[in-house]
C-alpha cells in the first residue's frame, strides 16, 4: 500500500515538473520571438462583402509569418472581399480589392457567364484578361434553323461574337481555373465575359441553339496591332 502511495506521489511530482518545464520553455520561446498584432475577422466573411472596422480584432502573430497579410485594419476597411475570408486568421491581401476595381470590366458593359466544353475552348486554357471569338458550328448534313430565322443556315461555321473580354475563368466546383497549389491544371468550365447588349443577345441565342443541334467553338481573338 505504501509503495503505491509513493508511486502516485512521484507521478504527481513528475507531472507538475513537466507542466512547469513546459511553461518556462514557452515563456523563453516567446521572449525570443518578435510578435506583431494583425487584424483577424471576428467571424467568417462571405465573398463580395464591404469590410468595416467592426469586423476585425487584433491578434498577435510571429513577425516571420506576417508577409502578404493585412498589417492594419485601415488596409481592410472600405474594401471588398473577393473570396471567403476565414475567421481568426490573418487576412491575405489577395483576398480583398477595391470595390471600383473588382469588376475588372467597363462599368457600362454587362457581365455574362457561359458554360464551356474545354475541348472546344483551347483545351480549357482560356485565361482572364484574354479576348475570345465565339463561333456557331453546324455538323455536316445537319438541318439547322437559327433562332429568329425562318430558313436553315447554310454556313457550317459562323462568327457569333468577336473580341469579347474574359473577366474571370472558373473550373470544377467554381474554383479558379489555372494551376492549383498542388500543381494540377484546372481546366476552364465557365467563362465570365464582359459584353454589350448586342453581344449578350447573340451569345445567349447561341447557348439556346446548342440544344437544337448547334455547337459552340471558342478561339483566342487575334491581337490587334
Amino acid at each position: 500500500m505504501g509503495r503505491r502511495i509513493f508511486e502516485a506521489v512521484v507521478g504527481v511530482v513528475l507531472l507538475v515538473v513537466a507542466f512547469v518545464a513546459a511553461y518556462f520553455f514557452q515563456q523563453a520561446y516567446k521572449s525570443g520571438v518578435e510578435y506583431r498584432a494583425l487584424p483577424v475577422p471576428v467571424r467568417e466573411i462571405a465573398p463580395y462583402t464591404i469590410l468595416t472596422e467592426e469586423m476585425f480584432v487584433l491578434k498577435d502573430f510571429p513577425s516571420a509569418l506576417t508577409g502578404g497579410y493585412a498589417a492594419a485594419v485601415g488596409q481592410l476597411a472600405g474594401r471588398l472581399s473577393n473570396s471567403r475570408i476565414p475567421a481568426a486568421l490573418p487576412v491575405p491581401l489577395v483576398l480583398v480589392s477595391s470595390p471600383e476595381s473588382f469588376r475588372l470590366a467597363d462599368p457600362s458593359l454587362e457581365i455574362l457567364s457561359i458554360p464551356i466544353d474545354p475541348k472546344a475552348a483551347i483545351g480549357g486554357q482560356v485565361r482572364a484578361g484574354e479576348r475570345i471569338n465565339l463561333y456557331r458550328i453546324i455538323p455536316p448534313d445537319a438541318v439547322f434553323i437559327p433562332l429568329g430565322a425562318n430558313k436553315p443556315i447554310l454556313d457550317s461555321v459562323t462568327l457569333v461574337a468577336e473580341n469579347i473580354p474574359v473577366v474571370m475563368v472558373l473550373g470544377d466546383n467554381g474554383a479558379s481555373a489555372g494551376q492549383s497549389e498542388s500543381g494540377r491544371i484546372v481546366s476552364a468550365r465557365v467563362l465570365i465575359l464582359s459584353v454589350t447588349e448586342q453581344e449578350r443577345d447573340a451569345i445567349l441565342n447561341l447557348m439556346a441553339e446548342i440544344n437544337g443541334g448547334a455547337m459552340m467553338w471558342i478561339t483566342l481573338a487575334p491581337i490587334a496591332e
